[in-house]
């Protein structure tokens, strides 16, 4: 688990290195998750990086701890694709607005280790599992912190699951004004 924790890190390291050429900056975030068929809860963290004016990847890491009847962690990427966005244009140039909602599509794989693995009706789960997901999410806030809510799906286990956060974006400037980006 400290393995894939420690790599799940090290790509974040690396995208927080990366220079942004879009209207938002990089977030992250800190999230609860409940899986509405297991009643189970976990913790999350995330990163969200934008990739332009629609587009966004969030690589997530997930924790079920033990007192679930699954213990599980998890790790993956999201792609969103944002419905309704915080941006406008004006003549050639970006503009955020941050207090403005944005809602979005999220799709992505996550890797799933069962720590506590049992066989079970499902003959698909296994100990260690690749799971695609898809579903909905809003973001509504502020220039420095957001809540964001997803709904999501599990394809292959037939799970959904909602998920509550904060994103908390430290390289927006304190200013409430529009961001402009070139």
């Amino acid at each position: 688990m400290i393995r894939y924790l420690r790599n799940t890190g090290l790509i974040l390291l690396c995208l927080i290195s990366v220079k942004i050429y879009g209207q938002e900056t990089i977030s992250f975030g800190l999230s609860g998750v409940y899986n509405f068929p297991l009643k189970t809860i976990a913790a999350g963290f995330r990163a969200n990086v934008p990739l332009g004016e629609r587009l966004a990847v969030s690589p997530q890491v997930k924790y079920a701890p033990k007192f679930n009847d699954i213990h599980e962690i998890m790790a993956g990427a999201n792609l969103h694709y944002n419905l309704i966005t915080n941006v406008r244009r004006r003549g050639d140039e970006l503009i955020s607005e941050p207090r403005k909602p944005i809602v979005y599509l999220a799709a992505g794989v996550l890797y799933n280790r069962w720590i506590n693995y049992t066989p079970s009706l499902n003959a698909k789960a296994k100990a260690n599992n690749v799971l695609p997901e898809a579903g909905l999410g809003i973001a509504a806030g502020g220039n420095i912190l957001r809540i964001f809510a997803e709904g999501k799906y599990n394809i292959l286990w037939n799970e959904s699951y909602g998920e509550i956060g904060v994103l908390i974006y430290p390289y927006n400037k304190r200013s409430s004004k529009a961001l402009r980006c070139p």
